[in-house]
């Protein structure tokens, strides 16, 4: 059991971003006294983190983790993503983290000047690893986990392949510099961007919190629609098996708006279907919204994966299912008591033993 503030902290940083145990430490220790450990970056870097997280959201390849993201490491200026490693049960060998996220990621134009990818974003392989940066800026997205030789290897096949389909690669004809067609991208306003870009950059920063729901079988994202009043709606849906039911979907809520720790939202509607026997529904949906002036929801659709579909996975991808199982970050007692007291800055991390009732706080 933790019982320091510096224990406390970290574990929280792990529980968000998805860090090892002995690198959030290292993260809390390093840290000011009373700074935020997941900083809001300026308006380039959330700009760019909005955008990779959009290209994330629905991953084309089979991944263990959630987006096929082991952790994050965010700060102010800049983000680590660290993509996990090829699967050794992956379908086929075109299915690979490099080929997937050089599609995913790389901006190319179409014949009518649309974007796929990340307008303006270039990579460089800089001190062995591969950077993502937007020219003009200072922001920047470092790629860990993927071997640079490999990177390069993919950029070229994936230029080449939706080359024969009459796409022009921006990032290889204006390698310093934004193309033509990508220009009316470079601020908010275009497709995948608009004003919830604080709550996909923010959502990414917190990636660890899907992996709190219980053994993560799969997620999708996708821009749902635009309310009344302007803003966009993101919608996730993470399937789990073996969960917390109600008190894992409720849970992930509450740290979601954590003073300090989450984002500033507010919880619009809660539709809870855990008390319901499996066939009549398996999802629970939880829809938040941005408070303090901010625009945008999300909605997040948690998924019971059971009966026949569990079993197929179980049975026909046992190394995948079995490597999904380590990947559940178990949420200590004394987050719910910490969370029913409507959790606290960053600074104010208790650093006493809270004890919790076996019947837990309903969360």
């Amino acid at each position: 059991m933790k019982t320091t503030a510096i224990e406390r902290r970290a574990e929280l940083l792990r529980l968000y971003t998805g860090l090892p145990w002995q690198s959030a430490r290292r993260r809390v220790e390093a840290a000011e006294p009373g700074s935020l450990l997941i900083p809001q970056p300026d308006a380039d870097q959330l700009l760019l983190e909005a955008r990779v997280m959009a290209a994330l959201a629905w991953r084309r390849i089979t991944t263990v983790h959630p987006w096929g993201i082991e952790y994050v490491d965010p700060r102010a200026d800049r983000l680590l993503i660290r993509f996990e490693a090829d699967p050794a049960e992956r379908p086929a060998p075109n299915e690979t983290q490099a080929l997937d996220l050089a599609e995913a990621l790389l901006p190319r134009a179409d014949e009518y000047g649309d974007i796929m990818g990340v307008p303006g974003a270039r990579t460089h392989v800089e001190d062995g690893q591969v950077v993502l940066r937007v020219p003009d800026t200072s922001a920047s997205v470092i790629l860990s986990g993927l071997d640079p030789e490999e990177w390069l290897r993919a950029a070229d096949v994936q230029d080449q392949r939706l080359g024969t389909y009459g796409m022009t690669p921006c990032h290889r004809d204006q390698p310093a510099r934004w193309h033509p067609a990508e220009r009316p991208y470079r601020r908010p306003g275009r497709r995948g961007t608009a004003a919830s870009a604080w709550l996909t950059s923010g959502l990414l920063r917190r990636v660890g919190l899907i992996r709190t729901l219980g053994v993560p079988l799969a997620v999708t994202g996708w821009l749902g629609h635009h309310e009344r009043d302007g803003c966009e709606r993101w919608i996730i849906d993470p399937t789990f098996a073996e969960g917390h039911g109600a008190t894992g979907h409720r849970r992930l809520m509450a740290l979601l708006a954590a003073p300090g720790w989450g984002l500033p939202v507010t919880l619009l509607d809660n539709h809870c279907n855990c008390h319901l026997p499996p066939e009549y529904s398996d999802q629970c949906t939880s829809i938040i919204a941005g408070a303090a002036g901010q625009r945008g929801a999300l909605e997040v659709r948690t998924i019971r994966g059971s009966g026949d579909r569990l079993k197929w996975i179980q049975q026909h991808r046992p190394m995948i299912y079995a490597a999904k199982q380590q990947l559940v970050l178990p949420v200590p007692a004394w987050v719910d008591g910490w969370l029913e007291r409507g959790g606290s800055p960053a600074s104010d991390v208790p650093g006493g033993v809270t004890r919790v009732g076996s019947s837990g706080h309903g969360w």
